[in-house]
């Protein structure tokens, strides 16, 4: 019976994180990711905080302790390997101690994006855009349960073949290591949870870019079927006058109509999403920064490692460790791209998209209403080709070129360490 209830209660929540409806969280299963994570957690009372400090206190010390050790390297130099081992550790804690003060500092505008992008209701009678969106949400949930079993066996992989191996693994007082099997495995589950903190914190901004980016191609093809919508209307509009009678300029009148309603919709759109988008900006560059620097030197010592190692069972963890972060990489470089591509389609699709010679027939009897179809036409345009801003930190723009710079240098760095292997 037990087991039974427990598989019910497995199914609802699976349901709810792989069924789309009306009141969708794209962001329900972060938030509960992030709790278990130690990244973020709205307390409700004095007696949740108090414990969510404890709990988030934890991890804190497994950093401070690889600090201590480093400490101990200085003091007391051991195999390139250990030390390796070491100062990747600290610095991978320390960019993810980074991480999630940046997100805590920000939650606010994170907060006002998420509110913003679960607001549907822009085109939200339209099939096609629901149906996208429904898809982006099961998206976006299978790939937050993927990165967590990713974790999972990575932190099972590092409990049976590194943490008992590696002195600099395991958790020493005045450089002796601590003769308790039930403390080291405690102490390598809390270790594990810096790996989760390092995945998941990213996992924010990539749901945000996509969702973004969707936002934008729906905005997109909104723009591109104006003419048609226009037009469409305006005629079910006449046909409906037509018992009546009416003149050519009732016909104008209808048309402009239509077609102001129909830009004013969708220039709203566009300038609520450079809004959001300016917002966004403003947090994913410092974390950008944070993670560009922290790449850089993380996949130089951890290529220094595998020079080592080789591909051995514990070559291998440090294997995916780089693969990771040079995805992690990739993608906000390549996200950021393509929501400035988009954005740039939006004014091209105005511009070149339209027969406006033919649409903007100028008429005196309607000067005011086609100075402003002009004036929002252009307004548009001009904002789209201005691009989105985004850098590292004011260090740069985030881009493919900037992706690229970043593997030449980490290569860089990675042949001088080597050099100490000769």
């Amino acid at each position: 019976m037990c087991l039974r209830q427990i598989q019910t209660i497995f199914q609802v929540l699976l349901r709810r994180f792989i069924t789309f409806n009306d009141q969708s969280d794209y962001f329900d299963l972060y938030k509960i990711l992030a709790t278990v994570s130690a990244i973020h957690y709205d307390a409700i009372c004095w007696i949740d905080q108090t414990l969510w400090i404890v709990y988030r206190f934890l991890p804190i010390l497994v950093n401070v302790s690889y600090f201590y050790k480093a400490y101990r390297l200085i003091l007391l130099p051991e195999d390139n390997t250990s030390a390796a081992v070491v100062i990747a550790s600290v610095w991978g804690f320390t960019e993810g101690t980074l991480r999630i003060g940046i997100i805590e500092l920000c939650y606010g505008t994170l907060s006002k994006i998420m509110s913003f992008l679960n607001e549907r209701s822009y085109r939200c009678q339209d099939a096609l855009v629901r149906q996208q969106r429904a898809a982006l949400f099961v998206r976006n949930n299978r790939i937050q349960f993927t990165l967590v079993a990713t974790m999972l066996i990575v932190a099972a992989w590092f409990m049976t073949t590194q943490l008992f191996s590696r002195d600099a693994f395991m958790l020493q007082i005045n450089g002796q290591v601590v003769d308790s099997a039930a403390v080291q495995i405690l102490y390598g589950l809390l270790c594990n949870v810096w790996g989760l903190i390092y995945v998941l914190s990213f996992a924010i901004f990539y749901i945000i870019m996509n969702t973004l980016q969707l936002e934008m191609m729906i905005l997109l093809d909104g723009i591109a079927s104006v003419q048609f919508t226009v037009m469409n209307r305006a005629k079910h509009q006449l046909e409906i006058l037509e018992p009546s009678g009416h003149s050519s300029q009732m016909q104008q009148h209808v048309f402009w109509g239509m077609l102001q309603s129909e830009l004013n919709k969708n220039i709203s759109r566009h300038v609520n999403l450079l809004d959001i988008l300016k917002e966004f900006s403003s947090i994913v560059g410092p974390f950008s920064f944070v993670q560009y620097y922290g790449t850089f030197a993380l996949i130089a010592d951890c290529g220094f490692i595998l020079s080592m190692e080789g591909l051995s069972t514990n070559g291998m963890i440090y294997l995916i460790f780089v693969t990771v972060l040079i995805f992690q990489s990739f993608i906000i470089c390549r996200g950021i791209e393509k929501i400035n591509d988009l954005n740039e389609a939006i004014g091209h699709e105005l511009y070149a998209g339209f027969n406006w010679p033919e649409l903007l027939q100028y008429d005196e009897r309607f000067r005011y209403q086609h100075a402003a179809a002009r004036h929002s036409l252009m307004l548009v345009i001009g904002r789209s080709q201005k691009g989105f801003q985004c850098s590292y930190g004011g260090l740069g723009g985030i881009s493919m070129e900037r992706f690229a710079q970043l593997m030449q240098k980490s290569y860089s760095l990675l042949t001088l360490l080597l050099q100490f292997t000769k």
